[in-house]
């Protein structure tokens, strides 16, 4: 499959591929073995069962993650913390899962970063995933991107939140 050679050149675990293939009904399938069992959303998200420190860690780990993706050209199909999963640690086992709609580009065009992060930020509560902890994913995000001068990494983490926004997702006005 094109999408894990792609994504596994570029230094991304994936799942190893059992099946994959095209349904009658032109649908497709990706059968994959399994990774770690917990989501990022599991480990990124403030919970008693979760020591801040560590989170904190672990944000900046997966800020660096998306980052690097981003710069190697991949966008993934369907980016939300469920289909990235987590092995905590220091450091983070990050793997990417549902990459059949993945697709690869020389520079990933404006638009797709901005809907990735936005499939990625909509979907973690923003009552549990915090303002700070937003800026801190984008801080790790754009130190491994290294794409956007800081005038447009702000203007980046302004308009993913905006989107957000006005897709009605957010998590009330006391955390922005």
């Amino acid at each position: 499959m094109k999408q894990a050679r792609i994504a596994e050149d570029a230094g991304f675990e994936i799942p190893e591929i059992l099946a994959f293939g095209v349904l009658k009904n032109k649908n497709h399938y990706l059968i994959t073995a399994a990774g770690p069992s917990g989501s990022v959303s599991e480990y990124l998200t403030k919970k008693p069962e979760n020591d801040e420190p560590m989170r904190q860690e672990w944000i900046k780990a997966f800020g660096r993650y998306i980052g690097q993706m981003h710069k190697a050209g991949i966008v993934h199909g369907d980016l939300r913390a469920g289909n990235i999963l987590m092995e905590p640690g220091m450091p983070s086992r990050f793997v990417m899962i549902d990459i059949e709609r993945n697709s690869y580009h020389s520079l990933v065009p404006l638009s797709l970063v901005k809907k990735n992060l936005v499939q990625l930020i909509k979907r973690i509560s923003f009552k549990h995933f915090t303002a700070k902890d937003r800026a801190l994913f984008f801080r790790h995000y754009n130190l491994a991107y290294k794409r956007f001068d800081k005038n447009a990494q702000k203007a980046l983490a302004f308009e993913v939140i905006r989107l957000v926004k006005k897709q009605n997702l957010w998590g009330g006005s006391k955390n922005v």
